[in-house]
């Protein structure tokens, strides 16, 4: 953080800003010299580029690889034991996911940072659960995963709350939110209920194509310095929204 330090002489017309030189990425917000503290006062803002690079490449990949190892067993493609699955849970979708979000937070990144590290979190768990069972009685096993079944519940309620974040964003990213979200819906069925586990895998495919997608768009519009995979413009945008409003008045005081 900069050492910001006010400085008073006089009154408070006077005051004087003193500050360090801030850390990278960081925005400082500055008063302007004829402002009155801590008066209503415009604001001057300093922004300082990041160097962190964007890291959301590395928790969408990792998300990929978590489907990828689900998608078989749900599927019914693969007969892997759950202890098999477990260290590719743990290390790919949820360290690397982990780490993914730190970065995030280097970068600025609130939303990022926030679905990154919280679905990291799901993933180890899920993992550690899987360790769990291969040890129980299968016939304990779906009694066991009842806990589970509440788990799933509320990172449906997070997955709600990120889609409605995400429809600013682009469009790629609400898919992968609504397809998320709907294998939970199902997973959460298939936990209590004893349904089929197909449909958690296929939409669990669904994830995987669009974050396939959507981190080789950024991969490649990064390194090519221009636009060579659309992810689409935001299906709704409250700064789009305010603007419009600010003109809208702007027009009427004119008239």
């Amino acid at each position: 953080m900069s050492n910001l330090a006010y400085d008073e002489s006089g009154d408070d017309s006077d005051l004087q800003l003193q500050r360090s030189t801030p850390h990278k990425g960081q925005t400082i917000v500055i008063p302007t010299s004829e402002v009155t503290f801590p008066e209503t006062y415009e604001m001057a803002i300093v922004s300082v580029p990041s160097k962190v690079c964007n890291p959301g490449p590395i928790g969408l990949f990792s998300l990929c690889i978590g489907c990828c190892v689900l998608i078989g067993a749900d599927m019914g493609w693969t007969s892997s034991t759950v202890l098999a699955r477990a260290p590719w849970l743990f290390w790919i979708p949820g360290v690397a996911q982990i780490v993914a979000g730190v970065l995030e937070l280097f970068a600025n990144n609130v939303f990022g940072s926030f679905a990154f590290v919280i679905y990291g979190g799901l993933w180890c768990g899920l993992s550690w659960t899987y360790v769990h069972l291969a040890y129980v009685d299968m016939d304990d096993s779906h009694e066991e995963l009842k806990h589970f079944g509440w788990i799933c519940v509320g990172f449906l309620i997070f997955s709600l709350i990120l889609l409605l974040a995400s429809l600013q964003l682009n469009k790629t990213f609400p898919l992968i939110l609504v397809s998320i979200s709907i294998a939970l819906i199902s997973l959460i069925f298939h936990v209590f209920f004893g349904t089929s586990s197909i449909p958690t895998g296929l939409f669990l495919l669904f994830v995987a194509i669009f974050a396939y997608y959507t981190a080789y768009a950024i991969i490649l519009n990064t390194y090519f310095q221009k636009k060579v995979l659309n992810v689409g413009t935001p299906f709704y945008s409250w700064a789009n929204k305010l603007k419009r409003k600010q003109k809208k008045e702007k027009n009427m005081e004119t008239v």
